[in-house]
């Protein structure tokens, strides 16, 4: 009884200090949240580094987001223009044309030139573009939505690496030489931005699972090939493993076997970024993202 009691004093104590730590890295009053596809945002109205950007979404249990698609795009740049009360003219980035941007999740910085959503920021994540736009060296190539500087009249201009020390990228409020308001640039991590958080389902908080050690999983490896390593406490048994994708329609499901260590084919599945949901004996679920790539 007092191990246990130990026990809980400690995870208790951790909770707290958790929470604290995240309050100060950013304030609520500095937030603003909406939901996407079931998917919860934080536009977090507190100038940070890209670097410092990533740890606090870590630490607030989400990336820096991570966009997909056109209408991902259009909500997330709506929600920032018209709702977050951000005003587009915030703050001037001096190597991103004068104008005022947004960090996003998109990052060069381990490879130049090979373009990761990495919003966690450990240089791991999908590869979704390669190169550089007109403006610079060219020949550029996407392996999945884009939307840099200049999309708007039919071709990338950016990103284009200025000054050798562009290795983030950010939505842009208003206007610079090479793109329109909403497209992206790459510009320095040093430049301290306002931040877009994303979570893997609207009810994370960052914290849900910090009392229960036990619902704790592991997957590996992270991108992964062909299979899927999960493994969970001993204390708890699994029960169903889905496969989700981004637009949250199940790809994959199969049973378990009420096991606490499975292998889980996904040679069948095509490349991208997933979604794996566990369900365990006890009712608790847990969903992690894990990238699959061929």
């Amino acid at each position: 009884m007092k191990l246990l009691s130990a026990t809980f004093f400690i995870l208790l104590f951790s909770f707290q200090f958790l929470t604290v730590s995240a309050q100060v890295c950013a304030s609520a009053s500095n937030i603003y949240t909406f939901i996407y596809r079931a998917k919860k945002y934080e536009v977090v109205k507190e100038k940070k580094s890209w670097v410092d950007a990533a740890a606090c979404a870590v630490l607030r249990g989400g990336y820096l987001v991570q966009i997909n698609s056109k209408p991902e795009q259009d909500s997330l740049f709506n929600q920032i223009k018209n709702n977050s009360g951000i005003a587009s003219n915030y703050t001037s980035v001096g190597d991103g044309g004068g104008a005022a941007y947004v960090w996003i999740g998109a990052t060069d910085k381990k490879t130049e030139g090979t373009w990761l959503w990495d919003g966690n920021n450990d240089d791991t994540g999908a590869n979704f573009w390669n190169g550089q736009g007109s403006v610079g060296a060219g020949g550029g190539a996407s392996f999945g939505y884009v939307n840099w500087g200049g999309m708007s009249t039919g071709a990338p201009k950016e990103p284009d690496n200025y000054l050798s020390n562009q290795n983030a990228a950010g939505i842009c409020l208003g206007t610079w030489p090479y793109g329109i308001a909403g497209e992206w640039n790459d510009i320095s991590s040093a430049n301290t931005l306002y931040y877009v958080i994303e979570y893997d389902s609207s009810a994370s908080s960052g914290f849900n699972n910090l009392l229960l050690p036990s619902n704790d999983v592991c997957i590996y490896p992270n991108p992964a090939n062909h299979q899927l390593n999960i493994t969970s406490n001993q204390a708890e048994i699994m029960t169903s493993v889905a496969v989700i994708n981004q637009l949250g329609s199940i790809v994959k499901r199969e049973n378990a076997s009420n096991k606490s260590k499975i292998l889980f084919d996904v040679s069948d599945i095509e490349s991208g970024i997933y979604f794996i949901n566990i369900e365990f004996a006890s009712g608790t679920t847990i969903t992690k993202k894990v990238v699959l790539n061929r």
